[in-house]
């Protein structure tokens, strides 16, 4: 049976008196692929802020590897392995692909670095032709996190 990386229980999370966020609950287990859809305004993005630790739930509880990160800063989220690749374009458009990889390193330990760069290499092998240039604005949006487990938002058009 497979481990339950990131539970979201019961979550509400409100801007002022606006119910932003109702009820949510859903398990992401490991190897899982697990996306949120809805309409503009249904509270995907809340979510993803919640569990990110930018946004707090009045009730409920988000769990990563089976304890609570509910109110823990969003730094120590990144930290512990749970990130965010933003939508769009987000990278350090002046850097190159490796660099980027570096960035996106600064919080593992260093025996680490080498591997999950080769892990990113065999993932987007196009890549490895662009890791010493900048021509990276329309490819490279999921660079700067690769040592979460998690990897939210659209990877549009990586290849």
């Amino acid at each position: 049976m497979a481990q339950t990386l990131l539970k979201v229980d019961n979550i509400n999370v409100f801007y002022g008196n606006i119910h932003a966020v109702k009820d949510v609950s859903f398990e992401v287990n490991e190897g899982e692929i697990v996306t949120l859809i809805g309409a503009n305004g249904a509270g995907k993005s809340t979510t993803l802020k919640t569990i990110s630790g930018l946004l707090h739930p009045k009730t409920g509880d988000v769990l990563y590897k089976g304890k609570s990160i509910k109110g823990v800063r969003a730094h120590k989220i990144v930290e512990a392995g749970l990130a965010q690749v933003p939508e769009g374009r987000h990278v350090f458009l002046h850097m190159t692909v490796e660099e980027n990889l570096d960035m996106g390193a600064y919080t593992q330990p260093a025996s680490t670095i080498a591997p999950n760069k080769e892990k990113v290499f065999e993932l987007f092998p196009r890549l490895i032709k662009m890791s010493r240039t900048s021509s990276i604005r329309r490819r490279v949006y999921v660079l700067p996190v690769i040592r979460g487990n998690i990897f939210w938002k659209p990877l549009n058009n990586v290849s």
